[in-house]
């Protein structure tokens, strides 16, 4: 072979070389372009549902907020108005053109909202605040608003959101409510008032018949009465003269109702001491009055026998309550009741009667003859009577 032709086939070999790797080239960049667009594809159409999806949503947002009833306000983080709905409108009665560029304190619908605002703020959670407002038609409304801060990535606050509720309906009928309640409150006391008036009447002509008796032992039993009677009657004062009528405080009572049985059963000396100690506890009328007659009842022992002749010592009456156990402790140093006496047996009016009570208020009475006498109560409180 001439070396003439041996440079055209070396020729003509370097140039399919050359368009082979040509094609090669072409072909792996075809294929990649394929892959790269497939995937370009891919991302677009899932970029696409997602945007579809955010726009689903923003669309019923958009609704949403722009046919509910309720007012919405977007403020930029400074509080100017820069978007309300047609809800606002309709609302408060002010037009979109008089409120857009305004403060939210400036539009004098919401109490104190600056304050809102910055406690909002500081606070990082929504603010519910009322407002009573006046609109531009005239009409006087009351507003629940909720004040939402929205924060940005960057943990700034971006833009304030609020959202207000006309509940002048459910406000009016809560004022109703109160006052009623309110009326019956004075209704109440003046029920608790005259029936204890009604009671003084009867210790009065009680009193009034003790000075035509002769009998001492007819005496006692009606200034007994008198006493009973009386505790009755205190327990209706403290109810009218209590800021809520549910209930009392007890050891108030006790003191009182203490004060008067010294009257009535002290020898004007300070050889006895009466004591009311204890935890202060709230008792309804059922029950602080059985608690009160058992009061009158053994105080009004304890100074009758319990301390004779020139005797001295202390009756200590004790209140606690441990959940919702209370314990009613009532206790004299005198010298107590005599070993034959059977409490529960007795067929003494003032025996029967603690008796009586004690299982009025569904209780347990001990009763214990160490270092003078004890009375011991105990009951649930509050009881649920069916």
């Amino acid at each position: 072979m001439t070396p003439f032709w041996r440079d055209v086939i070396l020729i003509i070999i370097s140039f399919l070389m050359f368009m082979g790797t040509i094609y090669v080239y072409f072909r792996l960049r075809s294929s990649t372009f394929r892959r790269t667009r497939k995937l370009l594809e891919e991302r677009v159409e899932v970029k696409t549902r997602q945007l579809t999806e955010k726009n689903k949503e923003l669309e019923k947002l958009s609704l949403v907020a722009s046919k509910t009833d309720n007012s919405v306000i977007i403020a930029d983080s400074n509080g100017e108005i820069e978007w309300v709905n047609d809800g606002f409108i309709r609302l408060i009665g002010m037009s979109k053109e008089v409120v857009i560029g305004k403060k939210l304190s400036e539009i004098n619908v919401y109490s104190n909202v600056d304050a809102e605002i910055k406690d909002a703020i500081e606070n990082k959670h929504s603010k519910i605040f009322q407002s009573n407002v006046t609109t531009h038609n005239l009409k006087n409304i009351w507003l629940s608003s909720t004040l939402t801060p929205i924060y940005g990535d960057d943990g700034i606050v971006k833009k304030i959101v609020v959202v207000d509720t006309d509940f002048t309906t459910t406000k009016n009928m809560q004022n109703t409510i109160e006052a009623s309640l309110k009326e019956k409150d004075v209704l109440l006391k003046e029920i608790h008032h005259r029936v204890k008036n009604n009671l003084q009447i009867i210790i009065s002509l009680l009193n009034l018949q003790s000075g035509y008796i002769k009998d001492e032992y007819t005496l006692k039993a009606v200034q007994d009465g008198q006493n009973r009677v009386r505790s009755m009657a205190l327990v209706h004062e403290k109810f009218y003269q209590a800021e809520e009528l549910t209930e009392i405080d007890f050891g108030e009572y006790a003191q009182k109702l203490c004060q008067y049985l010294y009257q009535s059963y002290g020898d004007k000396t300070d050889r006895i001491n009466v004591k009311v100690t204890g935890d202060h506890v709230g008792l309804d009328m059922d029950t602080a009055m059985p608690c009160g007659l058992l009061v009158n009842e053994v105080v009004s022992n304890s100074y009758k026998y319990a301390f004779p002749g020139t005797t001295t010592g202390e009756i200590v009456i004790n209140l606690k309550k441990e959940q919702k156990k209370v314990t009613l402790t009532m206790s004299d140093s005198g010298v107590g009741l005599p070993d034959h006496v059977d409490y529960e047996k007795s067929e003494t009016l003032g025996m029967q009667l603690i008796q009586a009570l004690t299982s009025q208020l569904d209780g347990e009475l001990k009763v214990s003859r160490e270092k003078g006498t004890t009375f011991e109560v105990s009951f649930t409180y509050p009881r649920h009577n069916g």
